[in-house]
């Protein structure tokens, strides 16, 4: 009796609209293509822009190769059935496998016995969003480094059973030293240049960071085989498009700062070292996140600035009409998402966000929420250039990680508030 292997098969459309034509259609010839390779359908859905199928195939079977068949074939039998359609390749190249195991442990991240203890490496993990995933790591066991030059973090975010090296990630010989005495099995890469707007004064500056700097910890994590090299990208500086939104992964990128442009440059380079290496990776796109520790000049962080001007009795500046609308995501939900990538055998880019847009007005009134008192607001003339509306897709987070945010906006914002309050001195 042959030895059999499940999996969840995942294949995304280039145009999610395609599946609109005919969702029979599509249902019939991946079936059929699939009798034919000797894999059974369990059971399956297709929605708007994805197929999921969980198949059984034998375990000695080259299913990679199959798949590669299947999409190319399924490809020729769909364009050619479906009147009006016309094109070679229907399928994206981010179509994946999903081990059964994983799917069953939908709550794996939320409890010690969930994942084994890692040893991780969390670059930049002085900052806002870093310090709070190194809190979450070490409540679920795992052994924390982190790796921060302090230039934007802060010495008192460290958490202290966490081990700390106080290091540029520019420098490629100290990098090498930390990886070949730490051997981690995670490494979390935050460590960046963060302000767009010093991207833009100094371009140089910013890709010799969050590009250069970052291929020193990609290098060394090829080469001391780390499992899994989990990567703290954008979404609002990497979509340009304010059409069709709510943005999904494979919505078109422009960005439109140097900031941008190099987040999404080094996302290229993940691919091309997982495609050429083998290296495993995910990347994880980024609304607006918000919360305690956030840097106040950093991207996207108009709630910790206005929270520290409302706590201080200072007059909020909102530039043109406030009705600009951003995806604002709570930074605990962030480190979830992340945490949850440990355990995902997925390559490729995930948007993290709410999929609700949020415009500034709303922010100000949960502020005043909050403070049970009225804002001082003075406005000034819309900044140049300024995107008008912002919001992710999150729907392939959450069917591949089993990820959705859980803090709304007014909640996230009460323990915004409660944190700034503690640092009045």
């Amino acid at each position: 009796m042959k030895k059999l292997t499940q999996a969840d098969l995942i294949i995304l459309p280039n145009i999610k609209e395609n599946l609109f034509y005919s969702k029979l259609l599509v249902k019939e010839v991946i079936r059929e293509l699939l009798n034919n390779n000797d894999i059974q359908i369990i059971n399956g859905k297709i929605t708007d822009d994805m197929v999921k199928i969980r198949i059984s195939f034998p375990t000695d079977l080259e299913i990679g190769e199959v798949i590669i068949r299947l999409k190319k074939e399924s490809s020729k039998a769909i364009y050619e059935k479906m009147p009006g359609l016309s094109g070679e390749v229907f399928w994206t190249d981010d179509s994946y496998l999903l081990p059964v195991n994983i799917i069953k442990k939908e709550n794996m991240n939320e409890s010690k016995a969930g994942l084994a203890p890692a040893k991780c490496l969390v670059t930049g993990g002085a900052g806002f969003i870093g310090s709070n995933l190194v809190d979450e790591l070490i409540k679920l066991g795992h052994e924390v480094v982190i790796m921060d030059d302090l230039s934007s973090g802060k010495r008192e975010y460290l958490n202290p059973t966490a081990k700390f090296y106080e290091a540029d990630i520019c420098d490629a010989d100290k990098v090498e030293e930390i990886f070949s005495k730490e051997k981690f099995d995670f490494v979390f890469h935050l460590a960046a240049q963060i302000d767009v707007r010093v991207s833009v004064a100094r371009p140089q500056y910013d890709t010799k960071i969050n590009v250069l700097g970052g291929l020193n910890i990609l290098e060394s994590c090829l080469k001391h085989k780390v499992e899994k090299f989990i990567f703290i990208s954008t979404g609002g500086a990497i979509y340009g498009g304010e059409e069709n939104l709510p943005a999904n992964e494979n919505y078109p990128t422009y960005p439109l700062s140097p900031y941008g442009i190099n987040k999404l440059a080094f996302e290229k380079y993940l691919n091309f070292y997982h495609k050429t290496f083998g290296q495993k990776y995910i990347t994880l796109r980024l609304a607006n996140v918000y919360g305690p520790r956030q840097f106040k000049g950093g991207e996207g962080a108009v709630v910790a600035v206005f929270c520290d001007w409302a706590v201080n009795d200072h007059r909020l500046k909102i530039y043109g009409d406030g009705l600009q609308t951003r995806d604002f995501v709570y930074v605990g939900d962030v480190a979830e998402a992340a945490i949850k990538a440990m355990a995902s055998d997925y390559i490729g880019e995930l948007n993290i966000g709410t999929m609700v847009e949020t415009n500034l007005l709303e922010i100000i009134e949960a502020i005043e929420g909050s403070i049970n008192k009225l804002v001082d607001t003075e406005h000034y003339p819309e900044k140049v250039g300024e995107q008008r509306r912002s919001v992710l897709d999150n729907r392939r987070a959450k069917e591949i990680l089993s990820w959705q945010p859980k803090v709304a906006l007014e909640d996230g914002i009460k323990k915004t508030i409660e944190w700034t309050k503690s640092q009045v001195k």
